[in-house]
């Protein structure tokens, strides 16, 4: 089935020139979800907004109620749509949200908004932009200035920019997001930043492709040292780099954390890495280990070879066994991510990714909703391109936001409902994660009444706790009650 056309980079162009009757238009940036951290994709074009003159507000619906007065009183309303989760929750608040101002210029941002226009045009949105996106908003505030009833339709746009240090007035307090536990049990306040933008890998499952394809963007040295301090000085302990991929640009990263070890050598950090570049830029993990990295972030996705071919990966289960070994002999802590179940994951490709989790010493090192995600499938997806998709698609579920897709073997459509029931009773219990493990291991060899697997012993299921976020990775999750009632 083919995936739905996208879409139209946006060529380079002047900034519109503003007329002297030009009148004030406020601004109010709104995310809904965006992993338990502080916005940055709100704090940085809130800062392009307000040095071109806007009144920007700023609302977090993960940690407040919509803000009614706010949304009144704005002549544009920026929706911020980083990922799944996000852009189901944004589309429930609409309806409120034109309620209130029904007249208000509605504008989604960020890798969904380009991806899922059409559905947002069809609810009431007037302009969707992706990629770098706070030069776009800039343009739309100062042509909203001259005519409120512009559009920008869909754009994306991939020039290389000059950042700005992001303006985090009007968010949320930092202690108030989700928190490290650095593996003794406290807790330290984490920021947020990015060092980078988009990927120049081009795996088939991954939202930034459809944007990005292959391209990423330097956030330049001096706004992310500047974006740093900043949250340090608002008492940031640890900070998140939420990069794609750190190695895209492994010189521009290792520099960026050695200026951030020689400036505030207590503050420990994280970031995320492919398991192909652990290996191909091992001469850089001795560096991260040297600077306070706390613990590297690695999409494995699967131990299965040919779903890793499928998804075009970039490594086999092999490579993890050596990216693992290499991260241990610098001194750095993994941490995994999986996407488990996927049309073509096989009983026995599951119980083997939980043998190879256990015997490489991981439990710890993986948050128990890794072993529970089911492969997304939104609009512009490249896994809808692939010949090997087509016996497993079905229909299009708007509410849904994705592709429905169904294993052939139904035991791994049945294991698939069981283990997300273990993992949820898990967290609702704050259960250790060995023990979840082991749910989830007796579950994978008795769903087809097979004799129980013996567990392959390691010390790692003692309970040794490992560096951890209190809000795990996990950006495809079904909206909660909770969320929803903020909105």
């Amino acid at each position: 089935m083919p995936a739905a056309p996208i879409l139209t980079i946006h060529p380079a162009r002047e900034a519109h020139p503003l007329r002297l009757t030009a009148t004030l238009v406020n601004v109010h940036l709104l995310s809904t979800y965006d992993l338990g951290h502080q916005p940055l994709g709100l704090a940085s074009p809130a800062a392009w907004l307000r040095d071109a003159g806007a009144q920007v507000t700023c609302n977090d619906l993960s940690l407040d109620n919509l803000d009614e007065d706010a949304v009144r009183n704005a002549d544009l309303i920026a929706t911020y749509l980083p990922m799944h989760t996000a852009t189901r929750l944004a589309i429930a608040a609409l309806p409120k949200i034109k309620s209130l101002n029904p007249g208000a210029h509605l504008c989604f941002f960020g890798l969904y908004a380009p991806l899922n226009a059409d559905y947002l045009k069809s609810l009431g949105g007037g302009s969707f932009i992706g990629g770098e996106f706070e030069s776009e908003l800039v343009d739309l505030y100062q042509k909203l200035q001259n005519d409120k009833q512009f559009a920008k339709n869909t754009v994306i746009n991939l020039e290389k920019q000059k950042f700005k240090t992001p303006d985090r007035t009007g968010l949320p307090a930092l202690d108030r997001y989700a928190y490290l536990d650095p593996g003794d049990g406290s807790k330290q306040i984490v920021g947020y930043t990015e060092a980078s933008r988009g990927c120049k890998h081009v795996c088939r499952h991954c939202p930034v492709v459809p944007i990005y394809n292959g391209q990423f963007r330097i956030v330049q040295m001096d706004v992310v040292m500047a974006d740093v301090a900043r949250q340090i000085d608002a008492g940031a302990q640890h900070i998140s780099f939420g990069d794609p991929d750190f190695f895209n640009g492994p010189k521009h990263g290792i520099g960026i954390v050695k200026a951030l070890h020689n400036r505030f050598p207590e503050v420990t950090y994280d970031v995320t890495i492919k398991v192909e570049h652990l290996l191909n830029q091992a001469e850089y993990l001795n560096d991260l280990a040297a600077t306070g990295c706390l613990f590297v972030t690695t999409a494995v996705e699967t131990t299965e070879d040919e779903i890793l071919r499928l998804l075009d990966k970039g490594h086999d289960h092999q490579d993890l066994i050596k990216a693992v070994r290499l991260t241990r002999r610098a001194g750095l802590t993994i941490a995994p991510t999986f996407v488990p179940f996927t049309p073509w994951t096989t009983l026995q490709g599951f119980r083997d990714l939980l043998k190879t989790v256990a015997e490489l010493g991981l439990v710890e090192n993986v948050a128990p909703i890794q072993l529970a995600i089911r492969l997304l499938l939104p609009l512009g997806s490249p896994l809808l391109q692939l010949p090997e998709m087509a016996k497993y698609i079905g229909e299009f579920d708007q509410q849904a936001l994705s592709y429905s897709w169904k294993n052939l073997d139904p035991r791994v459509e049945k294991l698939c409902l069981i283990v997300q029931k273990i993992v949820e009773e898990g967290a609702k219990n704050d259960q250790p994660r060995a023990s979840t493990f082991i749910d989830i291991w007796q579950a994978a060899h008795t769903i087809d009444s097979s004799r129980i697997g013996i567990l392959p012993v390691t010390s790692d299921l003692s309970g040794g706790a490992m560096p951890s976020m209190s809000e795990p990775w996990f950006c495809c999750a079904e909206p909660t009650s909770e969320q929803l009632s903020r909105l």
